[in-house]
């Protein structure tokens, strides 16, 4: 298992250890590998729109995923998120960036890795397939923890036990990260970022 925790004392203003240039930013990759990319980033998002518009039930019978070589980690199940989590506005923004990414989608002559604006882009349709689906999406070559699992835990003030992620039964295969942001630990208090009570 791999097991990434943050324990911050300082309150400080950040959601799941990305900054804005971690959530936006777009990793340069060769042709070959950013039309993989894009094609994941691109039927992820359109399973996620599917299923809010009902247009599928989630227990209809799909073709298994192929996660392509591109992405690091495990990125999950598509259907593995809580509808509660695709706000609004995250709705909102999948459906214009799934607009704007379809031409390059349905086109892939038109993708060119020096694209910035396409990466920038790419960049904002992983921010909130991330935060629909409570996991990263990181491609090879990114300086940033593998595909998998994000908990982000807040609390103000502790004077008992706070815990920000805990398992139980776990694969030693997961892939997990906990950022547990805590103001105050006062005395007797304990935060702890995660505990795991049997790796499998």
């Amino acid at each position: 298992m791999r097991l990434h925790t943050v324990t911050d004392g300082c309150g400080g203003d950040h959601e799941g250890g990305l900054t804005l240039t971690d959530a936006f930013g777009f990793p340069v990759l060769a042709t070959s590998a950013l039309t993989q990319a894009i094609g994941f980033l691109y039927r992820r998002a359109e399973v996620v729109l599917d299923r809010r518009a009902a247009r599928r039930n989630a227990d209809e019978e799909r073709p298994p995923e192929v996660v392509p070589a591109v992405v690091v980690g495990d990125p999950g199940n598509p259907l593995d998120f809580e509808l509660e989590r695709l706000t609004a506005e995250r709705a909102e923004r999948l459906d214009s960036l799934v607009e704007l990414l379809g031409l390059y989608a349905e086109n892939e002559q038109l993708i060119d890795g020096q694209d910035e604006r396409l990466r920038r882009n790419l960049g904002r349709l992983r921010a909130v397939l991330e935060d629909v689906y409570g996991r990263r999406i990181t491609f090879v070559g990114e300086e940033r923890p593998a595909s998998g699992v994000r908990v982000v835990a807040r609390a103000g003030d502790v004077h008992g036990k706070a815990t920000g992620f805990r398992g139980g039964r776990v694969s030693r295969l997961a892939n997990v990260e906990v950022e547990h942001d805590v103001e105050v630990v006062h005395p007797g208090g304990e935060a702890t970022g995660a505990v795991i009570d049997d790796l499998l």
